[in-house]
């Protein structure tokens, strides 16, 4: 088993790599968003839709910017298992996908070394989150979600890396409704996410990390070790 190592591709998008299994979480590499609602990106997409080459997608809900539609329809062929809850389905066969797997609140697969579950999150269609499991390190990710006392139960999950949404729109929970529930959690270090991608819907990552001691904003595109990560927070 390999060192994991994380990489923010934007919005609340990640590549997550053991060199021998890679996931993907919540990819958008297009500007569907503002061919359909007139929101441009505020950075070039990482990568090409069709360079984008991992074992499994994870689509936490059924939204352009974590369901994106023009870019989806350019992985086909590349050997890519999709993981997305119910609700996404009929989008992701829409866009070609055939290698599907429902994956709904308390749902657990295995996908190499990697043991990922999707739990709870209150978005405004429905939504998980995901629990991912390499090794000794439990990381989790909150895809879109706004403040619930449900989620408070996952401090029983004693995290290594919490990677939380903090914009505080469209059903989000803000910067400081993020600070308190890390606070809850205790993870060992704290990512702030989904921001960033749009002038609408962004907010300044120090707003959660001037308030969280074992904080860190990702740089956009760039790789790190995870466990480099926690020896330095």
């Amino acid at each position: 088993m390999g060192e994991l190592s994380i990489r923010w591709i934007g919005q609340g998008g990640y590549l997550l790599s053991d060199g021998s299994t890679t996931l993907c979480i919540d990819p958008y590499l297009s500007d569907v968003v503002n061919r359909v609602a007139g929101r441009p990106r505020m950075v070039e997409p990482p990568f090409p839709p069709a360079a984008l080459y991992c074992d499994a997608v994870i689509c936490t809900h059924d939204h352009l910017d974590h369901v994106d539609i023009d870019a989806i329809a350019q992985f086909r062929g590349n050997g890519m298992h999709f993981f997305a809850p119910t609700h996404a389905e009929n989008t992701l066969r829409t866009c070609g996908v055939s290698a599907y797997t429902p994956f709904d609140e308390g749902a657990v697969f295995r996908v190499g070394d990697f043991e990922i579950e999707a739990v709870y999150a209150h978005h405004s269609v429905p939504a998980i989150g995901v629990i991912l499991r390499h090794g000794e390190l439990t990381l989790y990710f909150s895809g879109d979600t706004e403040y619930h006392e449900k989620l408070e139960a996952l401090a029983a999950r004693h995290l290594d890396v919490m990677v939380i949404c903090i914009n505080g729109k469209l059903g989000n929970m803000n910067a400081q409704e993020a600070v308190r529930l890390t606070q809850i959690l205790d993870p060992v270090l704290a990512i702030p996410t989904h921001y960033g991608m749009f002038a609408s819907n962004t907010v300044d990552p120090r707003e959660f990390t001037a308030h969280v001691p074992q904080s860190r904003a990702l740089v956009y595109n760039e790789e790190y070790v995870v466990k480099e990560l926690l020896e330095n927070v």
